[in-house]
């Protein structure tokens, strides 16, 4: 019933979003302009909003760009990836650039214009390696960065200032603080506000979440392993999701039917001590705040890592990809290129709390004198890592959340949903089922 739902819903919103492409190119063909607009499909926030109509103002009646929104609120990035694939199957209804998650890159490939040409070597080296890294598909060009950040941890200062140790473990957790100590001053508070929430539903924030675990016990994971899941480390890793519910009770178990947005709700309205979150949670909301005087007291650390492990975080963030059908080119890689300027870019900051990709806000003596926090997030970009990079991978993903989620459930054991995992990416990979080397 629930997938028939989904389905449904996926139904929908990609009518919707063909319908919404299909009347703004009636108008533009009828239109009796030699104005050329582009359509751009991503989530359009107050920094989006900005740049495109700074940039429609420069190139009036020459060209516009005309948005295609993805709310935050209307879609996860499940839904979102979904509809954004039915829209451009075929010729690509009308979409011209478009925003995919760093992960995505690999899937989108198909519907992409090769960027190679459009990017030379001196243009590339403006952009954070980091940041490009996630671009290429079978050695080419296919996408450029918009905006990348790791995962992190948010907590609540008022709140935990009033605790007894609470000023202590504010210390802690900035310095970096391991997942071991960090339970056990969780279960030593008793307090009955939430301690620390996380993205436990049957999506890709579970495997984000669940990957940072992953990559603070074996960062090199998948270049040893691949997909097989039946490691001590990967075991490890699910077990303390599945504790930090059901045997330390530091985390509710409400936290298996959060997504992104959800997730932050509860943890305002409920006063949750921390959360795992992204950059970015200080603006996504700012047009529709649960609580500003709430919001006005949380502070950004480190997520907790593994005793004998390493920090690591996730890298999240956008790319942008021509639409290979498009007759625009030109205009959609000028527009793409003014994205990509340092003062789009700090815009992108400035308003939508998004890290910048270019080199120079992080380099230049202007942005480290205006931006104190430069060093910080510098110091965090560092922790960050990638999911893996395949193909398949989002096949994989939802292989891998669908299982999670049933054993943060307790539907299943963790031993049973690692085992399931590898034995269903094998058959969807079709492959001898010795593949791998079994870890035990």
């Amino acid at each position: 019933m629930i997938n028939f739902k989904n389905r449904i819903i996926w139904i929908v919103l990609a009518f919707l979003v063909i319908v919404y492409v299909g009347l703004f190119t009636f108008q533009s063909i009828n239109k009796p302009s030699e104005e050329i607009q582009i359509f751009y499909a991503d989530r359009i926030t107050t920094a989006h909003k900005i740049l495109i109509d700074n940039y429609n103002k420069i190139n009036q009646g020459k060209i516009k760009v005309v948005p295609i929104d993805f709310p935050n609120f209307d879609f996860s990035t499940n839904e979102r990836k979904e509809v954004l694939a039915r829209s451009l199957r075929g010729t690509g209804d009308g979409i011209d650039l478009f925003a995919v998650d760093l992960i995505w890159v690999q899937r989108f490939a198909k519907w992409a214009e090769k960027l190679d040409l459009y990017f030379p070597a001196e243009e590339k080296k403006r952009l954070l390696p980091s940041s490009l890294e996630t671009c290429y598909y079978d050695g080419e060009l296919v996408a450029v960065p918009l905006n990348m950040g790791p995962s992190l941890m948010y907590y609540r200062e008022d709140i935990l200032s009033r605790l007894k140790g609470g000023d202590e473990l504010i210390k802690k957790v900035n310095n970096g603080i391991t997942w071991e100590e960090f339970i056990q001053i969780g279960q030593k508070f008793g307090i009955d506000k939430p301690y620390y929430l996380f993205h436990g539903a049957d999506y890709e924030g579970l495997i984000c979440v669940y990957m940072q675990l992953l990559y603070s016990l074996k960062p090199n994971y998948f270049q040893e392993y691949d997909f097989n899941m039946q490691t001590p480390e990967a075991k490890k890793a699910l077990q303390l999701l599945v504790d930090l519910i059901s045997k330390y009770k530091v985390s509710p178990a409400v936290v298996t039917n959060f997504t992104e947005v959800p997730s932050y709700e509860y943890f305002i309205k409920n006063d949750g001590l921390f959360i795992q979150g992204w950059p970015t949670y200080g603006q996504d909301f700012k047009e529709s705040r649960f609580n500003y005087e709430k919001e006005s007291h949380l502070r950004t650390a480190p997520l907790p890592y593994f005793k004998g492990g390493k920090p690591s975080s996730i890298f999240g963030g956008w790319n942008l990809m021509v639409s290979k059908f498009t007759d625009k080119k030109k205009e959609v890689l000028d527009f793409v290129k003014y994205l990509l300027s340092d003062s789009s870019q700090e815009i992108f900051y400035k308003e939508g709390g998004y890290y910048p990709v270019t080199r120079k806000f992080y380099e230049g003596e202007k942005y480290l004198k205006e931006y104190s926090e430069i060093p910080q997030i510098k110091k965090m970009i560092t922790m960050g890592m990638h999911r893996p990079a395949h193909e398949d991978y989002t096949k994989f993903s939802k292989i891998m959340s669908m299982y999670f989620e049933q054993a943060l459930n307790r539907r299943i054991s963790v031993d049973e949903a690692l085992e399931k995992i590898t034995e269903a990416i094998r058959i969807e990979r079709k492959i001898i089922t010795d593949y791998w080397p079994l870890t035990n």
